[in-house]
């Protein structure tokens, strides 16, 4: 299903109905109501920043259809799409494919003119679901019990082959890694077990190189999945989660968990130019984040954003990057309505940091004194603040090395001034992509004795 996903003017903001993630800390309410679009279910979601569309499915039988949006919210749809599911770009964006389970049938359409260039047949009864682009071919999930089935898109006379891994399940998730044309991943959701598959699909055959399986206690019920830009990390929304969790593409080991809302259940996730995550809860609680934005690997998220209030909830798969990042796409339902409705979320990062700086106002020459602060908000592991001490043999300063940062912010650095006057402690943090640059200094008055 999903692949690599790739400011407005204020009347432009307000027709879709964004809210402005930028500001950490509390998550106002938004009442802002969004486009309404064509659909009443969704199945995938796709954005190509080629031709800024967005691409959206709706599988409801004779109704199939898949929606396309411009960024401003306009669209129409493409039709005759019976039980249309997942999504696919090819890696150029110049086509889509979408995978219409009830006529065995995946249709390829030109992202640019929107007219249909190929139909391949799968077989009777095969009803293909998720698919993903990779190793030259076309790759899909089907059947009821669940397996794995490939086309050989680049021949003169397209093959399709069907039971390449019977292990899978009915509506298992495809997708490419943006960094390995070579790479495939899938992900399955049966209740009570989860799994995730890395292939090599170089040679045109799907090779296992990982699986892991999770129970229901680590993970149930995947709903979203997604790989890293760099194509290090699978990132996955489940029912029942801690959060938005990322596993190491090579070995399956867990990176991180990005801390989902409470009580709120994760739907979707999304990954950004850069890693920068965005996940979204269902809930209808306007005390409760909808969607949330995280640097890569860090626990708590950079800001969070209710989207259009109570009355309205994000939808499973329906959250998506702009490619260049600067915007994200939510879709949500609201209760006793029918149609669903398109959030442009404007994204401003990175975010402002501060430092609170502690040092005790005297200490004796030789004897070792302790630096104590905290640096805020939203700081990944591994990150580190350098200190430096000034006096008047070394106005200049003299760096004192890097000490980290924990989990919750804070960090402690000690010192021995070996000769009597004030010195002035300066702890600097150099910000990164996500984050801004933040320093804070205090004096202490060495005494001889």
């Amino acid at each position: 299903m999903r692949g690599s996903r790739r400011i407005l003017s204020a009347t432009f903001a307000a027709a879709l109905g964004s809210a402005l993630l930028a500001i950490p800390g509390t998550a106002p309410a938004y009442a802002a109501t969004g486009v309404s679009l064509p659909l009443y279910q969704l199945a995938d979601m796709e954005v190509d920043g080629s031709h800024r569309k967005i691409f959206l499915s709706m599988p409801a039988g004779a109704d199939g259809r898949v929606v396309v949006s411009d960024y401003n919210g306009n669209s129409t749809w493409l039709s005759g799409l019976p039980g249309a599911g997942g999504l696919a770009l090819s890696p150029d964006e110049q086509t889509l494919y979408v995978a219409a389970r009830d006529i065995d049938t995946i249709v390829a359409y030109d992202t640019a003119t929107l007219a249909e260039t190929a139909r391949y047949h799968v077989g009777d009864g095969i009803a293909p679901w998720g698919v993903a682009v990779a190793g030259g071919k076309l790759w899909f999930g089907y059947g009821v019990s669940g397996d794995l089935g490939s086309i050989d898109i680049g021949a003169a006379e397209p093959v399709v082959a069907l039971g390449l891994d019977s292990s899978l399940d009915f509506g298992a998730e495809l997708v490419a890694s943006p960094a390995d044309p070579n790479v495939l991943v899938v992900g399955t959701g049966d209740p009570n077990r989860n799994t995730l598959t890395v292939y090599d699909v170089s040679s045109g055959s799907p090779v296992m190189t990982k699986r892991r399986v999770l129970s229901g206690t680590e993970m149930n019920g995947l709903r979203d999945i997604d790989v890293t830009p760099d194509g290090r990390s699978i990132l996955t929304a489940a029912l029942i989660s801690p959060g938005y969790r990322a596993f190491r593409i090579d070995d399956l080991s867990d990176v991180a968990t990005h801390a989902a809302p409470s009580p709120a259940s994760p739907v979707a996730v999304a990954a950004g130019p850069d890693g920068i995550v965005a996940g979204a809860t269902e809930n209808t609680s306007a005390d409760v984040p909808d969607v949330s934005v995280y640097a890569p690997v860090a626990s708590a998220p950079l800001t969070s954003v209710e989207v259009g209030a109570a009355t309205q909830a994000p939808v499973v798969r329906g959250l998506a990057w702009a490619p260049d990042g600067s915007r994200l796409f939510t879709v949500t339902k609201e209760s006793g309505v029918m149609g669903l409705r398109l959030h442009s979320l404007p994204v401003a990062t990175p975010v402002h940091t501060t430092i609170a700086l502690d040092a005790p106002a005297t200490s004796r020459k030789r004897q070792a004194l302790t630096l104590t602060g905290t640096l805020t908000p939203g700081i990944a592991p591994g990150t580190t603040v350098t200190v430096t001490r000034h006096d008047a043999s070394d106005p200049e300063g003299v760096s004192l090395g890097s000490v980290p940062v924990a989990a919750d912010g804070t960090f402690t650095a000690t010192d021995a001034p070996a000769k009597p006057g004030a010195v002035r402690y300066v702890v600097a943090y150099g910000g990164d992509r996500w984050h801004t640059a933040s320093s804070a200094e205090a004096t202490v008055e060495i005494t001889r004795s």
